[in-house]
């Protein structure tokens, strides 16, 4: 990372999201995990999360306190609360959309 311009995208109560041009690299602090992402792998990431919240607003079971996230990834298993879940999916948007908006806005010389 010492070779990397890390650039913040978006932060919240919940986390923060960091970004690297030169590398294109992302890297997604959420609660206590820590991420890091290239190329199309935090797009994964986010329809992860909008995916697990879509599941859990058919089925609502209140009984259960944490939201299991479906990773694409078979090793991997995080677990949130509701609340979490959804900060978390509002910090990667706004990261999205921040980025998009600095590539839009760039004026390249």
């Amino acid at each position: 990372m010492s070779s990397s311009n890390y650039k913040m995208l978006s932060s919240n109560e919940i986390g923060n999201v960091l970004f690297c041009e030169q590398n294109q690299e992302m890297i997604i602090g959420i609660g206590t995990f820590i991420l890091k992402f290239k190329d199309e792998q935090p797009k994964i990431f986010l329809k992860a999360l909008l995916g697990t919240k879509g599941e859990y607003d058919s089925v609502k079971n209140h009984l259960i306190e944490k939201v299991f996230l479906k990773t694409p990834v078979s090793n991997m298993m995080l677990a949130l609360s509701w609340i979490e879940l959804n900060k978390s999916i509002d910090l990667l948007q706004m990261a999205f959309l921040n980025l998009k908006a600095n590539e839009i806005l760039t004026v390249k010389i």
